[in-house]
């Protein structure tokens, strides 16, 4: 919930805002890093201002998904259509590891 845009799931508490400058500069990151290591764009910032960038990730056609870098990586952040291709929801998006995403024969994984 921290950086979808406002409206999405208005029943489920944040801890930041989806206006907050904390969750404007994770989605500029999300945009740069892609830029960076793509040498795209994944979206136009010329147009995009303020929650606007939230917007247009959280609708991206293409799966968005984020984590933080630590020895068991944690999901932070995916966009509606990451969300779908997980098939689970925002709020329980940080119990999934990335033993159960990347390994199909991950312990303790259903079939």
């Amino acid at each position: 919930m921290a950086i979808s845009p406002s409206g999405i799931n208005p029943a489920v508490g944040s801890k930041l805002s989806p206006g907050s400058p904390e969750s404007l500069t994770l989605a500029n990151w999300i945009c740069c890093s892609y830029s960076y290591y793509l040498g795209a764009e994944l979206l136009r910032f010329d147009s995009l201002i303020g929650e606007s960038v939230l917007k247009h990730l959280w609708h991206h056609q293409d799966a968005i998904l984020c984590c933080s870098l630590k020895s068991v990586p944690v999901f932070i952040f995916a966009n509606q259509t990451g969300l779908d291709m997980l098939e689970t929801t925002l709020v329980a998006l940080q119990d999934i590891t990335w033993c159960l995403v990347l390994t199909p024969s991950c312990e303790g994984r259903e079939s």
